[in-house]
């Protein structure tokens, strides 16, 4: 017994004798990394703990500086802050960047709105990126989210704005051009100069609302040869993007609504493209190894045309597909023998468009299962934009699409389902062609992505409950294996038709059939 007593005393003494742990007692390197991974006003802050700290946050290697970084306190506010004015912000900072030793800065980001008028300050703001060979640098002027830019454009909106600010040509000397690895530029003006000679390390440049050339985006281009991410979107000036000039490690495109645009055409081989504007021909060397594509036209054009006939037969790799199109007139698409060998996701965005009566049909798209066989996964997503008529048996016998069976397709999710009768009959024609087919989930929702459709509550009171009606109607009694689920859509208020409100809130409820 007492031998165990000072056995465990013992223990308890060593137990003491362990010096106890003390951040101060890091490294100064080693500190200064803990506190790059706060904000940069978090750690300013620790400036205050002692002696040591005082001085630590200025070796911080990642500045950014936005209104959540630079906001003010302020007792009177619901959060306790509140948004910087200009002038706050521009102080603010100002001070970070007298007390930083302008060393090993990784990143540095200014995101508020600002414009020319303030180019004094924000040309200090460059030159310390410049001196601190800064490798990733965003400067963002506007003020606000992409999406307000993609709002304003795809609806042909145009905007007061004040003269944007312009880039020092500074900034593209050959001594900082070597360091620079992430170049980000949003609603700024940018002139090269005549003798710029690249970017020799850069991967990423994104120019988003950038005053531009043609002319000077291909110089950019033709001398950045490690370039692997490219982003080009409402550029108002630029009218061509072309590039002879091979770009060999380029592996990611976007192109997002640059209003002039007639064509791309570049000499390279993207693993993944990104466009959103009007049709156009997009022209690359190769495409054999484009895994992943995204396409959105904000001008008519058919979806099932341009997968068949506007796509290059060198698409033998593409995985993931989606497309965004507005179709007004049926196309008849040719036969022929192309196939997506690799396809296995499909999202389809269509807005079907027609006046008294709607010239397009839904079950063209039957011709899917043939030309994508190794498809598993398939996301149609419908906007009936045109006269409401939900399927009766009285409207005449449903047709069935080309006999085909697939053996590949697990998962189907058809959304904006109104209850046409051509909507029915790619539903029954998928459901029973499909021989592997896990699951299939028919909602009358409108999930057209980016904003583009109308409101739910246009729809909630007579198409959602027509579509609903008609999914479990006719879709649920072709359904022998128990796989279709139709999903009532969520209703946020029903209206009586004077206009007064009867009720809200009203959860969605799937149906199994």
């Amino acid at each position: 017994m007492r031998n165990s007593e000072q056995r465990l005393h013992g223990a308890i003494v060593k137990r003491r004798k362990v010096p106890k742990f003390s951040l101060c007692n890091l490294p100064m390197d080693m500190l200064s990394g803990i506190l790059s991974l706060l904000p940069i006003n978090d750690a300013v802050r620790t400036s205050i703990l002692s002696r040591k700290w005082k001085y630590v946050w200025c070796s911080h290697t990642n500045l950014t500086f936005d209104k959540g970084t630079m906001r003010k306190h302020d007792a009177k506010a619901f959060t306790g802050y509140r948004v910087p004015r200009d002038e706050e912000f521009i102080t603010r900072v100002d001070t970070v960047l007298r007390q930083h030793n302008g060393m090993g800065v990784e990143r540095m980001k200014i995101k508020f709105r600002l414009h020319s008028k303030h180019a004094d300050h924000i040309d200090r703001w460059v030159n310390f990126a410049i001196a601190s060979k800064t490798k990733d640098f965003v400067i963002d002027l506007s003020g606000y989210a992409k999406t307000a830019f993609f709002r304003d454009l795809s609806c042909g909106k145009r905007t007061v704005r004040e003269e944007p600010y312009n880039l020092p040509l500074q900034l593209f000397s050959p001594n900082y051009g070597s360091c620079l690895r992430c170049l980000e530029l949003t609603t700024v003006s940018l002139q090269l100069p005549t003798d710029f000679k690249g970017f020799f390390n850069l991967k990423i440049l994104s120019l988003v609302d950038v005053s531009i050339t043609d002319e000077h985006v291909q110089c950019m281009l033709s001398k950045c040869n490690l370039l692997e991410f490219l982003e080009i979107a409402y550029c108002r000036m630029v009218t061509s993007i072309r590039m002879l000039h091979p770009l060999n490690q380029l592996k990611h495109l976007v192109v997002d609504i640059c209003p002039k645009l007639q064509g791309i055409e570049l000499n390279c081989s993207p693993i993944t493209l990104k466009y959103t504007g009007k049709y156009l021909p997009l022209i690359f060397a190769s495409t054999s190894r484009l895994t992943s594509s995204s396409i959105l036209f904000l001008t008519s054009q058919s979806a099932l045309s341009y997968i068949v006939t506007g796509f290059p037969s060198t698409l033998s790799r593409l995985e993931t597909l989606t497309l965004f199109c507005k179709e007004r007139e049926r196309t008849v698409v040719p036969e022929g023998p192309f196939k997506f060998t690799y396809l296995r996701n499909l999202r389809l965005e269509l807005v079907l468009y027609g006046q008294e009566t709607r010239k397009t049909d839904v079950l063209d798209y039957s011709y899917l299962l043939k030309i994508a066989p190794f498809m598993e996964t398939l996301e149609l997503s419908m906007w009936m934009n045109c006269q409401h008529q939900p399927y009766h048996k009285e409207d005449g016998e449903l047709r069935s699409g080309p006999p085909h069976q697939h053996a590949h397709l697990k998962s189907v999710r058809i959304s904006g389902f109104f209850g046409h009768k051509d909507q029915v009959e790619l539903a029954l024609h998928v459901l029973r062609s499909s021989i592997v087919l896990e699951k299939m989930v028919i909602t009358p929702k409108l999930e057209i992505s980016n904003g583009l459709a109308l409101s739910d509550c246009f729809y909630e009171e007579k198409h959602y409950a027509d579509g609903y009606r008609v999914a479990t109607e006719f879709v649920c009694k072709a359904d022998y294996h128990n796989i279709v689920n139709v999903v009532r859509a969520p209703v946020r208020q029903l209206w009586k038709r004077e206009g007064t409100v009867i009720g809200d809130g009203a959860k969605g409820v799937a149906g199994v059939c």
